[in-house]
């Protein structure tokens, strides 16, 4: 399906003039590479950069291109912008006598490690059995949140539910969903997980309102209130990037407001209309609508406008777009067989994305003349070419400005809960166990 439409005017980054200067060299060279690799049209290929002063580079930079998982920058943007770097996403725990009631926050990686996590954690607190579990409409789980690249899952309160009663009923598990258990306490901190655990809950069900409290702002003295709180927004937003995931990508999108609320930020701030860019959902996957198919869609120069706009805030947030953005050579992910060579590591960041008709790369490079914002779409079903002229010409618009240079960066690792040390309770217990929670508002980190 063809989507490239010539626009009949320019966006330009902030920090441009009111056109783009092609660069005659680089021009060149993205001309005889997709006549080397046969990747055609020409009319529907686009590639930018910014220059050492600035300025818009580049071939087909207002033509209307596919932007795959690319997209994903645009969803992280929004989140920094919104959210911001430090922001936690906090699922409450209520509990009285032997009920627990789940509030969720819409969490986007309540997954295996997670639950797993929160199991062992409520067994370290001595918990062993509830009564009852019941569980709002804002819980979102799906155990497989942490390595997603397929369409998005349809999640349902009846698969919430299935998934809590069997995170909660050790004695149904199998021997594959123990195996599980014990990876993932390998993975953690020392103490992190128990070695083994034991839980049981009678009954779990949806409820529309807390059952157990009636104003979160007055909770009764007989109510415990515990908190599962996430690592900060930049580690999911990292996560998300360097893996391609779909669905915490899409999750994190529809928390923030979805495509209405997506047109009206990039309006407001950008002043940007459909003509410009477009989209249909969070992750760059392609959207059915009554049979029909949509792409997300956005121009070069647009896309180089706001990686310029997410490396800008990041910053102002404390920040680095590494902190948010795949780094080739070091974070592996979709970068593991590409752009990885020793002269390029830490030099620059990206986003990939691949769909059936479409192969995109889009980042900030960091060179000898400045940082760099720069995007290379290509509009073929031939992947393969379309990956090798997109590596080439990162070279090639490196060796333009002078030449690649190296940013300190340190891969962080990344765990669904927080992984930092344990702080100590001293109303649940006599003994005052170490654990992640305290009786009021506490954290589970």
């Amino acid at each position: 399906m063809t989507l490239t439409k010539k626009l009949t005017s320019v966006a330009m980054l902030s920090v441009m003039t009111t056109s783009a200067f092609a660069s005659e060299k680089t021009d060149l060279a993205f001309d005889k590479l997709l006549t080397t690799y046969k990747v055609n049209p020409k009319s529907e290929q686009s590639y930018c950069y910014t220059d050492e002063k600035g300025k818009l580079q580049g071939t087909n930079v207002d033509t209307q291109v596919r932007l795959a998982s690319v997209t994903k920058l645009l969803t992280t943007l929004w989140a920094v912008e919104k959210k911001g770097v430090n922001y936690r996403y906090e699922t409450k725990l209520y509990i009285k006598d032997n009920h627990l009631h789940i509030q969720g926050s819409f969490d986007p990686f309540m997954s295996n490690e997670k639950m797993l996590f929160l199991v062992s954690q409520l067994n370290t607190l001595g918990y062993t059995h509830f009564d009852k579990i019941t569980y709002d409409k804002l819980i979102q789980i799906f155990p497989g949140a942490q390595a997603h690249s397929d369409p998005y899952p349809l999640i349902t309160r009846d698969s919430n539910g299935r998934n809590l009663k069997q995170y909660f009923n050790t004695a149904t598990w199998s021997k594959v969903f123990k195996a599980e258990y014990d990876r993932l306490a390998s993975l953690a901190k020392k103490d992190r997980f128990l070695k083994s655990v034991e839980f049981s809950a009678d009954v779990v069900e949806f409820a529309d309102k807390n059952p157990l409290v009636a104003d979160v702002n007055a909770v009764p003295a007989d109510v415990k209130v515990l908190t599962l709180a996430s690592p900060e927004m930049y580690k999911y937003l990292k996560e998300t990037n360097v893996k391609s995931n779909n669905y915490s990508s899409h999750t994190i999108f529809l928390d923030l407001g979805g495509v209405s609320a997506f047109e009206k930020y990039v309006a407001d701030k950008f002043s940007l209309t459909a003509d410009k860019i477009k989209l249909w959902n969070g992750n760059g996957l392609p959207t059915s609508i009554s049979g029909k198919r949509y792409d997300n869609y956005a121009t070069c120069a647009v896309m180089a406008e706001l990686i310029a706009e997410l490396k800008r805030v990041t910053e102002t947030q404390g920040k680095e777009i590494e902190d948010v953005v795949a780094v080739p050579g070091n974070d592996r992910g979709t970068f593991a067989n590409r752009l990885n060579s020793s002269d390029l590591k830490n030099t620059f960041v990206a986003k990939t994305g691949t769909l059936m008709h479409t192969s995109t790369l889009a980042g900030a490079m960091s060179t000898a003349a400045g940082f760099s914002f720069f995007g290379i779409f290509n509009q073929t079903t031939d992947a393969v070419s379309a990956k090798k002229v997109q590596n080439e010409m990162v070279k090639n618009i490196m060796d333009e400005l002078g030449g690649p240079k190296v940013f300190g960066y340190q891969i962080e690792g990344f765990h669904a809960y927080d992984n930092k040390e344990n702080v100590k309770n001293f109303n649940l217990f006599d003994e005052e166990p170490e654990t992640d929670f305290s009786v009021i508002d506490g954290d589970l980190k």
